[in-house]
């Protein structure tokens, strides 16, 4: 568990970062999918692997809707 004086230095470098935080609430069905899909780490006991594995497909869904990339359309749910 941080300490406060831990939390309050990694707030000031995210905001001289120009870095926000938030949260994003998965649940273990679309983790399961999301392993399915080559997202290794999404199912690991570990919050660290999940959280890496939940930021690399948000960014891929985000790369995938980017204009002049070929995709088409992008599936927004996990059905």
């Amino acid at each position: 568990m941080a300490t406060s004086a831990e939390r309050t230095k990694g707030l000031r470098e995210r905001e001289r970062r120009g870095l926000r935080r938030f949260t994003v609430p998965v649940s273990e069905d679309d983790l399961r999918v999301m392993a399915k899909h080559g997202y290794e780490g999404a199912l690991s006991t570990d919050p660290d692997q999940q959280a890496r594995a939940l930021s690399l497909f948000i960014a891929d869904m985000l790369a995938a809707r980017r204009p002049g990339n070929g995709v088409r359309a992008v599936a927004t749910s996990f059905q």
